[in-house]
């Protein structure tokens, strides 16, 4: 069953230990006008996680030269995508899950990325009702310009373009089986050097300093050209039909994405005083109270698992006051 989600002040306490595990974008279907919302899975140390609204969350907090750290739990698949499991295990020494999580993580990213290399009877029956299903093949352009390819279930790609943080996206495929759509997906790395994945970094570094939105848009235009020739003579060819459906982040184009800053320091040290006002991905624009209203990226992603001391902290100078400038 999918967590319900709540205001703020539920999954976070306003003082003491807190932890942020991870998050996830959803539609809001009750009310299709406030559109996608990007929530944050968060708990108390001994309290079950809960998913908070990112957006108009306040984070005062600090954190210790040795914090403590949580894991940060795993995910199950569904046929809806996915469902978050919390874990109360220490992590492993430098990393974010504890051994048993990291073991399920590996173990079912092996089984849906390696899946199309398999025997179905070697997999799990979750992961054949997964991928059994239609799937959709698109390219994904980020601010900095970088794009990748990658697959999704027609039912979950617009939340999957969200969780990526992607800026624009071309759906160039609809194929039968996830299993077809990821040999598809190869094809086109090996053939045309496209990645299937962009790190976090450059898409923090796209939305402070991005590529301008129509060439990011010719760029993605001629490479479909090429997919599209390239999905003409390929295996899979007749479980394939081909399309250009455009999408956009649906920030796009609001003032609040012009004009940002990097935050100048680590959100993973020292004392801090944010608001989050907007998220793409994983990465949020932040605001500092009292200040001459600038705004920041950085990347929330970096808090995650880290026990947080939240409360009524000063927080630290920012570490480059040139940024602001």
């Amino acid at each position: 069953m999918a967590q319900e989600y709540h205001s703020p002040m539920t999954g976070l306490p306003s003082s003491g230990p807190g932890v942020i595990l991870g998050m996830t974008w959803v539609p809001d279907d009750t009310d299709p006008s406030r559109g996608d919302q990007c929530l944050l899975r968060v708990r108390g140390t001994d309290s079950p996680s809960d998913l908070v609204p990112a957006v108009g969350l306040s984070l005062n907090y600090r954190i210790g030269e040795r914090p403590t750290r949580h894991c940060i739990g795993t995910s199950a698949p569904t046929r809806t995508g996915g469902g978050s499991i919390d874990c109360q295990n220490p992590p492993q020494p430098g990393e974010r899950v504890c051994v048993s999580c990291a073991v399920a993580e590996a173990t079912l990213a092996g089984s849906l990325h390696h899946a199309h290399t398999k025997d179905r009877a070697e997999l799990d029956r979750a992961v054949v009702d997964h991928l059994s299903q239609t799937n959709v093949l698109y390219l994904a352009g980020f601010r900095d310009g970088s794009v990748k390819v990658g697959t999704s279930t027609g039912r979950r790609k617009r939340v999957r373009w969200l969780e990526q943080g992607a800026w624009r996206v071309v759906e160039v495929a609809t194929v039968d089986d996830g299993f077809a759509v990821r040999r598809l997906e190869d094809l086109v790395t090996e053939k045309l050097g496209l990645a299937q994945s962009v790190a976090v970094k450059r898409k923090l570094a796209g939305l402070a300093a991005p590529l301008d939105d129509a060439a990011l848009a010719a760029k993605l235009d001629h490479l479909v050209g090429e997919v599209h020739a390239l999905l003409a003579l390929a295996s899979d060819a007749e479980a394939t039909v081909t399309s250009r459906e455009p999408w956009t982040f649906p920030g796009a184009g609001a003032p609040i994405w012009d004009r940002l800053l990097r935050y100048p320091s680590r959100l993973d040290a020292g004392a801090h005083d944010v608001r989050i006002e907007a998220m793409c991905g994983r990465v949020a624009v932040l605001a500092r109270p009292g200040d001459d209203g600038s705004r920041f990226v950085s990347d929330i992603g970096a808090l995650y698992g880290i026990e947080l001391d939240l409360g009524d902290h000063r927080p630290d100078p920012l570490a480059v006051q040139d940024t602001l400038f």
